[in-house]
C-alpha cells in the first residue's frame, strides 16, 4: 500500500516444463517453448525443463519494471504449460520478492539461494542502459526497447547519472545463443532502429556504422574475453572477424554485470565485405554470391540446405529474403563439394579442392581453432561464404566462449591434441579430408610458422590479453559479486576449476594454456614443414615451348629422383583430356609432346588447358593456351 518504499521488484519461479507471468496484465517473464503472445491454455510447451529447486538448484529469476506496480491491490498471474499432455509431471514454485526501503518487515525472509540486486553507480568502462518498456525479452521475435549509452571517454568517469552521449533511441532486442540461454545472464541480439522500427544504422564506441549487433554474456568464460582473443587473433593474421567492446549492462534498473557489444556477422563493406545478395540476382554472375552459413543445429525457422555434420543453415541472404535460384545455386555448390571429399582426385591440383575452396582462407579458420583449442570449432558455429564469383572461404570465427581450456567438451581440456582430430557427426567431413592430405597440412605448417614469427607470437597475443584484463579490473569486481562464480561449477568445467577462484587466477590459467598448446603446436607441425623443402626438390624444372602454342607444345621436366611418373593434360573444368606419359621414370630429362588432339584424337577447342605432372607423391601444374 505505501509504493514509494518498495526499491525493487524480483520475480523468481521453479517450473516443469514452461510458463508466462504477468503482473497487472503486462508480461515480466516468459520460459522457453511458448512462442504465442498469449498462449492457450491447452498449448503444449516446445520445450522441455526440469524443476531444480529439489536437486539444489536455483531457481530462474527476473528483474520486474517498477512502472507496472500499482498503489493499492496488484494482480500476478503465471501460467504454467507441460511438454504434452502424456507427460507425467508438471509443477511451478513462484516467488515474488521485494526490496524494501524502510527497517519494516511486512513479509517472510528470501530463502537462502536468493541474491538481492545489485547496487551499481558508475564505471571506469561504458555503460549500456536498456528500458523494455515492461515487456520480457524473448527468443524471437524482437520487442521495441530504449537503449542508451554513457560514454565519457577514456579516463572519465561513467556515471549512471550522466546523461547518454553515445546512443540515446530505440532498439529491436532478443535473446539469442543455443546453451548459453539456458543460464540467467542471458546473451542478446538488438538491432538499433528508429521509432518506427526502421533500422538505423550508427556507430557504436568506435565501431562503424551499422544496426545488427551482439550484446555477449560470456558468463560461462571467467575471463570475459576469450572470444575477443579469438577474433583479435584472426584480425592479427589479416582476417576479418567481429570487432568488440567490453560494457556494463543494466536491465530494467538491474545490473546485470560485464557484456561484450560484438559486430554481427552480415556482408557490409565495414563488416565482411562481400556482395549483397538482391531478389533479382537469381542468374548468371549475379546468383554466384555472397552466401554466409552456418554449421549448426537447426531449427524449425532456419533456411537449410544441406547436411553432413551438422546442419548448413544460411544466413544472408535471410530466410524471408533468399530465392528459390539463391538456394539451390548454393546447395549445388555446398553438394559439389561434399561429394569431392569421397573421390580418388580429392588433392588433384585441377580437379581437387583447390578449385572449389580459397585454401587459405581454411588454414588461417583451422590456425586460430586450433591455437585456442576451441572445443565448438568446426561442427558447432563454424562459418563459411562465398562471395560473387569466388571460392568457398572458412570463416569468420565465431563463438569461444568454451575455448582455451574453458570445456571438458571434445577433450577440449588436454594440451597435447588436435580437435580437428577428434572427429564427430557434427564436423564437415572436408575439414578431416583435408587434414589428411599431404600439401595442405604442410602448407599449414609453413603459415603457421610464418605467423608465430609476429602477429601470432606468444608476447604479443599476451599483450592483448594484459591489456583487457587491466581495462576489465575494476568493472570484473562487480561482475563477479552480482553473479559469484568463480571457483563454483557451472557446466564442463575443466579440471582445477574450484582453485581458480578470482579473476586474475581465472586469466593466468588461460595464458599458462595458450602458452603450452602453442608451443606444443610448433613441435607437432616443425617436421612438415621439412617434408615440403624435400618434396620440391623432386621436379626442379617445368616449362613448355611454345605456349600458346596452336598446333602442338613440347612439354620439358626434369626429375631429381627415381619414381612412377604420369603428365596429363586436364581443362579448365577440371576433366581428362589427354594421359601423355605413365610410367617410372630415372633422374634425368624428359620432353613430351601435345599435338593438341584429345584422347579421342579429336582437336580440342582454343583456350586454357593444364599440364598435370605427378611424380611420386607430389603434383606440378602449369598453364598452357591453344590459340
Amino acid at each position: 500500500k505505501d509504493l514509494p518504499q518498495i526499491g525493487s521488484v524480483r520475480f523468481a519461479i521453479d517450473y516443469d516444463d514452461a510458463f508466462v507471468a504477468f503482473l497487472n496484465g503486462q508480461e515480466i517473464a516468459r520460459s522457453a517453448g511458448l512462442s504465442d503472445a498469449r498462449p492457450a491454455y491447452n498449448q503444449p510447451s516446445t520445450e522441455s525443463h526440469e524443476a531444480v529447486l529439489y536437486q539444489g538448484g536455483v531457481p530462474d529469476s527476473y528483474p520486474v519494471d517498477l512502472k507496472i506496480m500499482r498503489q493499492g491491490d496488484n494482480v500476478l498471474a503465471v501460467q504454467v504449460h507441460n511438454q504434452s499432455a502424456t507427460s507425467t509431471d508438471m509443477s511451478a514454485i513462484p516467488f515474488l520478492f521485494a526490496g524494501i526501503l524502510d527497517a519494516t518487515h511486512h513479509y517472510q525472509q528470501p530463502p537462502n539461494w536468493f541474491f538481492p540486486p545489485f547496487e551499481f553507480e558508475s564505471s571506469n568502462i561504458p555503460i549500456v542502459i536498456i528500458d523494455t518498456q515492461g515487456q520480457s525479452i524473448q527468443n524471437e521475435p524482437k520487442i521495441m526497447a530504449r537503449m542508451s549509452i554513457i560514454n565519457n571517454g577514456p579516463g572519465v568517469r561513467n556515471h549512471l547519472t550522466d546523461a547518454p552521449n553515445e546512443y540515446d533511441a530505440w532498439i529491436g532486442i532478443e535473446t539469442r545463443g543455443n546453451a548459453s540461454q539456458m543460464f540467467e545472464k542471458k546473451p542478446y541480439s538488438f538491432e538499433t532502429r528508429n521509432e518506427d522500427g526502421s533500422n538505423n544504422d550508427v556507430k557504436l564506441l568506435g565501431m562503424p556504422k551499422d544496426n545488427d549487433w551482439i550484446l555477449n554474456s560470456a558468463f560461462i568464460d571467467r575471463t570475459l574475453m576469450r572470444d575477443a582473443v579469438a577474433y583479435h587473433m584472426s584480425r592479427a593474421i589479416g582476417r576479418w572477424a567481429p570487432r568488440t567492446r567490453h560494457v556494463e549492462l543494466v536491465l530494467n534498473g538491474q545490473y546485470q554485470g560485464i557484456y561484450m557489444i560484438v559486430e554481427k556477422i552480415k556482408p557490409d563493406k565495414n563488416r565482411l565485405n562481400i556482395a549483397k545478395l538482391d531478389t533479382s540476382d537469381i542468374a548468371g554472375d549475379a546468383v554466384t554470391g555472397g552466401y554466409i552459413w552456418d554449421i549448426q543445429q537447426a531449427d524449425e525457422t532456419d533456411v537449410v540446405f544441406g547436411n553432413n555434420g551438422n546442419s548448413r543453415v544460411l544466413k544472408y541472404p535471410k530466410p524471408d529474403e533468399v530465392q528459390p535460384q539463391q538456394l539451390d545455386y548454393i546447395r549445388q555448390t555446398d553438394d559439389a563439394l561434399k561429394a569431392l571429399v569421397d573421390r580418388s582426385y580429392f588433392s588433384d591440383p585441377v580437379r581437387g579442392y583447390s578449385q572449389y575452396i580459397d585454401v587459405a582462407s581454411f588454414i588461417d579458420e583451422l590456425l586460430v581453432q586450433e591455437a585456442t583449442k576451441n572445443s565448438d570449432a568446426y561442427g558447432w558455429s563454424g562459418f563459411f561464404h562465398k562471395d560473387r564469383l569466388g571460392k568457398i572461404c572458412a570463416g569468420p570465427v565465431w563463438d569461444f566462449d568454451q575455448a582455451i581450456s574453458n570445456s571438458t567438451y571434445n577433450e577440449g581440456d588436454i594440451v597435447e591434441m588436435w580437435i580437428i582430430e577428434d572427429y564427430d557427426g557434427s564436423m564437415p567431413r572436408i575439414w578431416l579430408k583435408l587434414w589428411q592430405d599431404k600439401a595442405f597440412k604442410e602448407d599449414v605448417a609453413n603459415k603457421w610458422f610464418e605467423y608465430r614469427s609476429s602477429p601470432l607470437k606468444t608476447a604479443n597475443i599476451f599483450a592483448f590479453v594484459d591489456s583487457v584484463a587491466a581495462y576489465l579490473d575494476e568493472a570484473q569486481q562487480r561482475n563477479f559479486t552480482r553473479w559469484p562464480i568463480l571457483g563454483v561449477f557451472l557446466w564442463r568445467e575443466t579440471e582445477g576449476y574450484e582453485k581458480r577462484n578470482t579473476f586474475q587466477k581465472e586469466v593466468a590459467y588461460m595464458k599458462q594454456y595458450l602458452d603450452v598448446h602453442m608451443e606444443w603446436m610448433d613441435s607437432e607441425l616443425a617436421p612438415f614443414t621439412k617434408v615440403e623443402d624435400e618434396a620440391k626438390a623432386t621436379v626442379l624444372e617445368m616449362s613448355s615451348t611454345p605456349n600458346p602454342f596452336v598446333s602442338a607444345t613440347d612439354l620439358t621436366y626434369s626429375l631429381s629422383a627415381e619414381g612412377f611418373t604420369r603428365v596429363s593434360v586436364y581443362n579448365v573444368l577440371g576433366q581428362l583430356v589427354r594421359t601423355l606419359y605413365e610410367g617410372r621414370q630415372l633422374p634425368g630429362i624428359y620432353r613430351h609432346q601435345w599435338d593438341g588432339l584429345d584422347r579421342d584424337s579429336l582437336p580440342v577447342a582454343k583456350g586454357l588447358y593444364f599440364y598435370v605432372m605427378e611424380h611420386q607423391d607430389i603434383m606440378q601444374t602449369m598453364k598452357i593456351v591453344k590459340f
